[in-house]
């Protein structure tokens, strides 16, 4: 009761001051603006007792054990995590071969998630359409120069 008491007083003493202050602002064009201070007075005045009274809630949420919908909704967004680093690999070598024309057949990318979630990419193997040893050679560095992985080019017909 005693907190309605002070948030009550301390309304009556902002609109007091806001009184007083709207009566000593000369007229003219600064009116307005002053208005509007005197306002944004009155409204802090009227919120900031309450956000003391008012009670602190906190949100504990306690996890609960895995469920089975979890469980199968982290399995699914570890696939498309999965899915979207192989594809993206794959992009990448197709895009810097076509670069030094050279075509690639395929691509398989060999990589294991992490404890923490993280992918990690431990080979990738690209086989070439047609090629030489010298163009599986000159593949392979310019795809780990640029990429910076581990790369195993071989040709189709090799």
């Amino acid at each position: 009761m005693n907190a309605v008491k002070e948030w009550s007083a301390a309304i009556c003493m902002a609109a007091l001051v806001a009184a007083m202050l709207q009566g000593l602002v000369p007229g003219g064009s600064m009116e307005r603006m002053i208005k509007f201070v005197i306002g944004a007075f009155v409204i802090c005045a009227l919120i900031v007792p309450l956000a003391k009274i008012a009670p602190k809630i906190s949100m504990n949420i306690q996890e609960s054990e895995s469920s089975p919908v979890n469980s199968q909704l982290e399995g699914t967004v570890e696939k498309q995590f999965s899915a979207a680093a192989k594809e993206s690999i794959t992009n990448l070598v197709v895009s810097e071969l076509n670069n030094i024309d050279i075509k690639c057949k395929n691509v398989n990318v060999i990589m294991d998630t992490n404890e923490d979630g993280s992918i990690s990419i431990n080979k990738v193997v690209v086989i070439l359409a047609k090629g030489s040893s010298a163009d599986c050679e000159k593949a392979s560095a310019r795809l780990e120069k640029t990429l910076g992985l581990k790369m195993e080019v071989s040709s189709d017909e090799s």
